[in-house]
């Protein structure tokens, strides 16, 4: 069924995501995940660049197709499905991080071209992100059998909203920043997983067309 499909994609997105993360940072002599880019792990370059953007690849296409099939399974709300568009363009942004690789150690000093793309993409992909899940928690606002999933659209989305700005070489900890924000957003497609996982269960919610 399509909701096992959708679960399916979530789960195997994050845990390729967090295992790309963790063994890159293993493999790379002296990289700090509090003070270093995700990014610098796939970067031209980088000891770990082409396993890891093959990773970027992989995590962002599974995390798109979950929430498009989002889009599908909950199109009872007009405004979740816009919501869902939102998440599905950070799973792009994912992905297309993995295919445009920023320079080595992601270095802002003569961007190429790709590196340029990198950025831009990444950023929208997150901006979108974090957007999504406050528009899809304001569009569960009111149903009774997803009030605490808008609840935690707040407790994801505004530390989110609130963490992308540290994500910048000016702050000494940025690398840091950058996991809370990943971490905020993991937890809220875990969520989201666990109520599509629900969808037709009759003693959880009911299942939408």
């Amino acid at each position: 069924m399509l909701k096992h499909v959708a679960f399916g994609c979530a789960l195997l997105s994050l845990s390729i995501l967090a295992g790309a993360t963790v063994a890159g940072g293993l493999a790379y002599s002296g990289y700090d995940h509090l003070r270093q880019y995700i990014s610098e792990l796939g970067a031209t370059g980088a000891p770990t660049g082409a396993a890891v953007s093959l990773a970027f690849i992989a995590s962002g296409a599974l995390l798109t197709a979950f929430w498009l099939i989002c889009a599908v399974l909950f199109r009872d709300s007009r405004l979740a499905v816009v919501g869902f568009g939102l998440s599905a363009l950070n799973g792009l942004g994912l992905l297309f991080g993995g295919v445009f690789q920023c320079d080595f150690e992601c270095s802002l000093a003569s961007p190429s071209p790709e590196a340029l793309l990198h950025d831009v993409l990444g950023g929208l992909g997150y901006l979108c992100g974090i957007a999504g899940v406050l528009v899809v928690g304001l569009a569960w606002r009111n149903r009774p059998d997803r009030r605490g999933l808008f609840r935690l659209s707040l407790l994801c989305g505004v530390p989110a909203a609130m963490t992308i700005w540290l994500i910048h070489p000016g702050f000494e900890w940025y690398g840091g920043a950058q996991r809370l924000l990943e971490l905020a957003l993991a937890v809220w497609t875990l969520a989201v997983a666990f109520e599509v996982r629900r969808l037709g269960d009759p003693r959880g919610t009911p299942s939408s067309p």
